[in-house]
């Protein structure tokens, strides 16, 4: 063998090898890190195209294997796309999140909740949702076995309150299984908003589910909360207008 042909091997040979312990360096960075812990959790509204993909998909495996529901669409569909989306990433990796639809007291088009055998304006006409704005979240998801559930359970909520009361929400409606509802309304508790209650009795169905799961619905009057903080905000601007004028 010339001396040419045995460099020439030896080079390949550490290329090669090279190339494998960059395979074994992001395997081990996979297996140790899997949902990058220890990088900050961001709760952002979203519009970007890889992070909604995550979420469709990471929506549709959880909902699927929870209610067994093979063949529903947990994934992308009509309301997404005329709904605020909320997620929980680490740098790029979605880790939870869910979605804010809102209508308008003049808007007729259904909620997420809604079908041609349930209606929320029928159904609390003492609402008066037909001159009110009013909306609903839906499609919440963590990821499991991150190890952080809860707290991104929580930081989800708290963003989402956040960016109802900056829309000027009147009523606010969820449905969900009994225990996450009465998560959600101990949340909303503590975040101020005080009526926030489960609806006995009012079980709304999803068709392709039938009656096997049992959904409940939560519903908050953000009346008070929001004339507290409209109070506040208004007092804040008086502020600064005198101070920007005193200088």
């Amino acid at each position: 063998m010339s001396e040419q042909m045995s460099q020439q091997m030896h080079e390949d040979d550490s290329e090669t090898l090279n190339f494998t312990g960059v395979l074994q360096a992001i395997e081990t960075k996979r297996e140790f890190n899997t949902y990058a812990k220890g990088e900050q959790v961001i709760y952002e509204f979203t519009e970007d195209p890889g992070l909604l993909h995550q979420y469709y998909r990471l929506r549709e495996d959880r909902y699927n294997r929870t209610l067994k529901s093979e063949g529903y669409n947990w994934g992308e569909d009509f309301h997404d796309k005329l709904s605020y989306i909320l997620i929980a990433r680490r740098n790029r990796l979605c880790l939870g999140g869910c979605r804010l639809t809102i209508r308008e007291g003049d808007e007729t088009w259904m909620l997420p909740v809604e079908n041609s055998e349930f209606n929320l304006r029928n159904t609390f006409p003492d609402l008066l949702l037909d001159s009110v704005r009013h909306a609903e979240i839906s499609r919440f998801v963590v990821m499991d076995d991150n190890g952080d559930e809860s707290n991104i359970f929580n930081g989800l909520c708290k963003a989402m309150y956040n960016k109802v009361i900056t829309s000027d929400i009147r009523y606010l409606f969820a449905v969900s299984s009994y225990s996450l509802a009465r998560n959600w309304r101990a949340v909303s508790n503590s975040f101020g908003v005080k009526n926030t209650r489960i609806i006995e009795n009012i079980h709304p169905v999803e068709k392709a589910l039938g009656d096997e799961v049992k959904w409940h619905l939560i519903l908050s009057d953000l009346a008070s909360f929001y004339n507290d903080n409209l109070l506040t905000q208004n007092l804040a601007k008086v502020f600064h207008n005198e101070n920007s004028t005193m200088y």
